[in-house]
C-alpha cells in the first residue's frame, strides 16, 4: 500500500493541533513496517529496532507541530531513524569494544532485500552478502534509493548530506555490488566490455 504525503500530512496536523491520539496511532502503524525494514538494513538487533521506531514515533508525537511541510512526511520519519539510529548503533559498538577486550564477540548483518537494478541473480544469499560488504553510507544510500523508493535529493535530506555526494556513494556501491556479485557468482555474464 502506497504511503499517501497528503494524509500523513493530516495525520500529523491532527497530532499537532488536536494531540490525536488515534492520528498517532495511524502513523505509528502506517510506518512500522517501511521504517523497521530499512533499520533493519542498519541493524539486526531487533530490540535496538524496536527501541529506535518507538524513539521516533515518540519524537514524531513531541515535534510533530514543528514540521513545517518543507519535505515529505516520509522524508521527516526517516530522517529521524537515521539518525537516532547511528546514534545507538556508536553507543552499540562502543559497548562491544568493551566486550571484546574480554571476549570473543562476532558481529553479524545480514540483509533481507532485493536490489532491482542488479542484474536477475537467483542467488538472494549473494545478494545479502554483497551489501553487507558496503561502508554503512553507501550501504543505506542503496537501500533509501532501491528499496524505499527516495530519489537522491531527499536522501541528501535524510543523511544530511549534498545531492552529489549521494550520487557518489550510489555510484561507488554499484561499482562494489557488481565486482563483488561477477566475482562470487559465475551465472551470470561479467559487466566488462
Amino acid at each position: 500500500m502506497a504511503i499517501s504525503d497528503t494524509e500523513d500530512q493530516e495525520l500529523i496536523r491532527a497530532i499537532a493541533e488536536d494531540r490525536s491520539k488515534v492520528a498517532m496511532e495511524q502513523l505509528y502503524v502506517r510506518y512500522r513496517t517501511k521504517v523497521a525494514g530499512f533499520l533493519r538494513r542498519l541493524t539486526q538487533d531487533q530490540s535496538l529496532i524496536e527501541e529506535v521506531y518507538n524513539d521516533v514515533m515518540w519524537k514524531v508525537w513531541e515535534k510533530a507541530d514543528q514540521f513545517k511541510g518543507e519535505s515529505k512526511v516520509s522524508s521527516w520519519i526517516f530522517t529521524i531513524a537515521y539518525r537516532d539510529c547511528l546514534r545507538l548503533i556508536r553507543k552499540q559498538r562502543m559497548k562491544h569494544m568493551l566486550h571484546d577486550t574480554f571476549g570473543n564477540y562476532e558481529e553479524q548483518e545480514e540483509f533481507d532485500s532485493h536490489i532491482g537494478y542488479l542484474p536477475d541473480i537467483e542467488n538472494h544469499e549473494l545478494i545479502q552478502k554483497a551489501l553487507a560488504t558496503l561502508p554503512a553510507k553507501q550501504r543505506i544510500a542503496v537501500e533509501l534509493c532501491y528499496h524505499q523508493g527516495y530519489s537522491t535529493e531527499e536522501i541528501g535530506h535524510i543523511a544530511d548530506c549534498p545531492t552529489n555526494t549521494v550520487k557518489t556513494r550510489l555510484f561507488h556501491a554499484r561499482q562494489k555490488l557488481r565486482a563483488y556479485i561477477e566475482k562470487h557468482d559465475t551465472t551470470i555474464p561479467s559487466y566488462g566490455a
